[in-house]
């Protein structure tokens, strides 16, 4: 099939001409089934869907998926008795209640990854600042912490000897008071100071809780995710010139966070209204940034 193309079909139908184990991640929002007569609960086959899926992948493939309740849950247990391996949880901090009418304000979503068979999650590290661009206190803490530096002479020299030479300096950790199984070499620390400073230049570890907030005046679609949450998902488990399918593809957003991160995507969409939507918002982000880096070469060249 052509990729880089969102289609207007079934996914059922479309992912059947898709070869056997050639697709490296499937990223998508399906729908949750708990909404009653809501244009977005399209009914589709879970188990058909899910074989699918197990047919079309790698063994060192991922599928992630959107959900919530008791419908993620069946998934998770069909993924399970496909022999699928569940990998991690991730939580979408939204950074706002999605419904102010609900007794308990709801300001997140669960995300669930399974490889089909011995994938492993990529070791992916944030820059500092995009990281904790929601939490501002943490980065007035870092500041603060590296600023403490140079009235302590110690502590100043391993940060020169970090900046000038990249010494990292450990100490050893106090042994845990409890009979816990630790990882290897899990006892071993990093001065304090010098972990601020790898997190600057280094940038951080992704973690399990991802903040990032939606841009909820320009959605094209109710349930639309946002790009740079989608990017992070996809550096977890896939690397560029990847095949990422997207069976339930929306407002189009996995099909631009493709494009951001250099893989290949293949879409489909079964309601017209959306599908029309989504491939017009694709068009106009390639037009866009078509003119963004020509004006950069141009730049360039007038320099």
């Amino acid at each position: 099939m052509e990729t880089n193309k969102i289609y207007f079909q079934d996914c059922l139908i479309g992912m059947k001409k898709l070869p056997n184990e050639s697709v490296n991640c499937i990223l998508t929002d399906p729908p949750y089934k708990y909404l009653k007569n809501q244009k977005l609960e399209v009914d589709f086959n879970e188990t058909l869907f899910f074989n699918e899926v197990k047919r079309v992948l790698k063994p060192d493939g991922f599928i992630i998926f959107f959900g919530r309740g008791i419908s993620m849950c069946r998934w998770a247990v069909i993924l399970d008795d496909l022999g699928f391996a569940f990998k991690e949880e991730i939580v979408w901090d939204k950074l706002r209640i999605t419904s102010p009418v609900l007794a308990l304000g709801r300001r997140h979503e669960l995300i669930f990854c399974f490889t089909k068979k011995n994938g492993k999650v990529n070791n992916v590290k944030i820059d500092f600042f995009e990281k904790y661009e929601f939490e501002p206190e943490k980065i007035e803490r870092t500041i603060d912490r590296l600023a403490t530096t140079f009235g302590n002479r110690e502590t100043f020299k391993l940060l020169k000897d970090y900046y000038q030479f990249g010494y990292k300096k450990y100490t050893q950790s106090k042994e845990s008071a409890y009979n816990v199984t630790r990882a290897k070499n899990s006892n071993i620390n990093m001065n304090r100071t010098i972990v601020f400073a790898v997190g600057l230049e280094e940038g951080v570890k992704e973690q399990s809780i991802i903040k990032q907030v939606s841009d909820h005046y320009n959605t094209i679609h109710p349930t639309q995710k946002p790009v740079k949450l989608l990017e992070r998902l996809l550096a977890l488990v896939s690397k560029e010139g990847d095949l990422v399918v997207d069976p339930f593809s929306g407002s189009g957003s996995t099909a631009v966070a493709c494009i951001n991160t250099n893989r290949n995507f293949i879409g489909y969409e079964i309601d017209s209204e959306y599908y029309n939507l989504a491939n017009n918002r694709i068009q106009n982000y390639l037009s866009e940034r078509s003119k963004i880096v020509s004006q950069t070469e141009l730049f360039k060249e007038a320099i």
